[in-house]
């Protein structure tokens, strides 16, 4: 985490946050919890009206002796009354456990769909871990998340706790002022502690606590099995468990150290507040012998609430303590609210002129100093056919990255038609259709991986056999059980997961299938196909594509002939720009690398 989220909040600032997290808070509540913390308000006052009760029955047990029959109607009523507020307080207290414990799992889904929608939606610079985004979003899913959503019962909470609060101090000050006054000094030093240990774990926990969970991230990638090819290969697992138990045995040091100092002071606290306990019990003895008007039920009084009072403070003080702390928290949270959020429209339309220009287009990459771009300036007609090569490094990618609206130009303008493509990237992006190179494989049917692309289109079947007969993809798709409506995927119920190759038809289909999109974008289409499938993906290019504008990147230089025009990058800048036939003619960089490539053939 960066310094920043250690910064105290003051002030408007904490106003705002909290009611922003209480806001959040009751979003995750349902009806029933909500109506359970309502009558906690009322509930507050039964530990008094337990004691009370108690009281009552105990000075009528005092005063029976030798009455007889006559006393028992009002000790039987006196029984009834205790009994049924004893009964009651069980109930709420089981009710409000219940909720509790339901709406754990309602804050904990909904805050991992407010992280989803975060991941999803802000500019894609935070994803290359601009600002520490990633290591906010964990710790927002985690503590941050979790102390943001406990708020509103916080306050309810804090709120029934003060009404408990007022009516213990009230019964007990009947008996004696004193006792309010020693019970209270004496929790004072476990609010002190709190207040520290509140302060010290977030701290540890937006520093060296998170380096250690960032390490599990990393170790968690063990699993995987492409890591798992190296790691038995190489018998890399003997350094791994070094580097693990190093980093296992600085947190577990910290953490103990941490731990044992604060069951030290907790311990002291514990022993001062208890202790007095004894004392009270004395003074109220004392009392009663002094004035046996006031009956043994007073004791009973002092005997049960001195605890409550004692843990009913030490809620109230602890909890405004640790509610003022979890600010801190609370404020790492919102503050992704602040970052640059793309603006989505799901019914955008396309651009009906879609030509492409790009004029001093620069790019470099969040917290880095290389320019991968340098002063970009070309136009793209509108139906034209564009192969983009060059080197690995080059600026291929970057290149489209920037043309989808993935990043934004350091410098310079990129348009469609008569509009800059940030204007409304919504319509750009539907004007766009793209095939990655790190495409998605989603689990679910291969319809709707396909239809992912367009929700809005029927993904009838005629449609999808044309499109996959083009891609040399039907016959595998009409071998699954239940053809396009086959579940794909490692989740999937029968662990069906398609080859490398076929879930690259699959991403080609998807782009396809976005037949409104007027502009389509290739990055790497045959990367994983095999010969055969690849020349398939040649012959029916043209068909496939159609009247669409065409940009695809390629290392297979065979499919530049099929292209009106190849742009050649080298060092972020267009270095050539021409049709095969013009560029072999030139014999520059474009012309070997061709003739490297057609050495592998002969």
């Amino acid at each position: 985490m960066n310094g920043k989220q250690t910064n105290k909040v003051k002030g408007k600032e904490a106003l705002s946050i909290l009611l922003k997290a209480i806001r959040f808070s009751a979003s995750t509540k349902s009806k029933a919890s909500i109506a359970v913390s309502i009558a906690g308000f009322a509930a507050a006052f039964l530990p008094t009206l337990v004691s009370g009760s108690l009281k009552n029955f105990s000075n009528l047990v005092q005063r029976s002796f030798g009455s007889g029959k006559e006393a028992l109607p009002a000790l039987f009523l006196s029984l009834a009354i205790l009994s049924g507020f004893y009964i009651l307080q069980l109930v709420y207290n089981s009710l409000r456990s219940y909720y509790t414990q339901a709406d754990t799992v309602r804050i904990r889904l909904y805050i991992k769909e407010k992280i989803i929608r975060h991941t999803c939606t802000v500019r894609y610079k935070y994803l290359d871990n601009a600002d520490d985004f990633r290591q906010r979003i964990r710790f927002a899913e985690g503590e941050a998340g979790y102390k943001v959503a406990e708020s509103m019962g916080s306050v309810i909470g804090l709120l029934q706790y003060l009404i408990t609060f007022v009516s213990i101090v009230a019964a007990l000050s009947s008996v004696s002022v004193w006792i309010v006054l020693i019970l209270f000094i004496t929790c004072i030093p476990a609010v002190i502690l709190a207040y520290l240990q509140n302060d010290e774990e977030y701290r540890g926990k937006t520093k060296w606590i998170w380096e250690f969970e960032r390490s599990l991230e990393y170790y968690k990638e063990m699993n995987m099995p492409y890591v798992q090819n190296d790691v038995r290969f190489f018998r890399i697992i003997d350094h791994m468990m070094v580097l693990w138990r190093e980093a296992k045995d600085i947190y577990l040091d910290k953490k103990t150290k941490l731990t044992q100092k604060h069951v030290r002071y907790n311990s002291v606290a514990d022993l001062l507040r208890n202790s007095v306990y004894i004392v009270i019990l004395l003074l109220t003895a004392r009392r009663i012998f002094a004035d046996p008007s006031i009956g043994i039920g007073s004791f009973m009084l002092v005997f049960t609430l001195a605890s409550q009072f004692q843990e009913t403070t030490a809620k109230i003080l602890i909890g405004a303590v640790q509610f003022a702390g979890n600010v801190s928290y609370m404020k790492d949270f919102f503050d992704l609210d602040k970052l640059e959020h793309e603006g989505i429209d799901p019914n955008a339309e396309p651009y009906e002129k879609y030509d492409i220009s790009m004029d001093g287009v620069s790019f470099t990459y969040p917290e880095t100093d290389r320019e991968v771009l340098k002063n970009i300036s070309v136009r793209i007609k509108q139906g034209e056919k564009i192969a983009i090569v060059g080197e690995n490094g080059s600026g291929k990618t970057t290149f489209i990255n920037l043309l989808c609206g993935i990043y934004a130009p350091t410098q310079g303008e990129i348009r469609i038609g008569d509009h800059d493509l940030y204007e409304d990237l919504s319509r750009s992006r539907r004007t766009i259709s793209a095939v990655f190179q790190e495409f998605g494989k989603y689990e679910t049917s291969i319809r709707g991986n396909i239809a992912v692309s367009d929700p809005v289109k029927e993904p009838i079947d005629q449609t999808l056999v044309e499109i996959t007969k083009q891609l040399d993809a039907y016959d595998f798709i009409a071998k699954q059980p239940r053809g396009f409506d086959e579940a794909v995927g490692t989740l999937s119920e029968k662990g069906n997961n398609l080859s490398g190759g076929q879930w690259q038809k699959i991403a080609i289909a998807r782009g396809a299938f976005r037949d409104k999109a007027n502009i389509m974008v290739l990055d790497e289409p045959t990367a994983a196909l095999d010969p055969m499938a690849e020349a398939n993906l040649y012959d029916n290019f043209k068909k496939l594509t159609g009247d669409r504008t065409t940009i695809l990147i390629s290392h297979r230089l065979g499919i530049t002939r099929l292209v009106d025009r190849i742009l050649v990058f080298d060092e972020g800048r267009i270095v050539e720009d021409g049709s095969h036939a013009e560029l072999m003619a030139g014999n520059g960089l474009y012309a070997k690398m061709y003739n490297a490539q057609a050495q592998w053939y002969k």
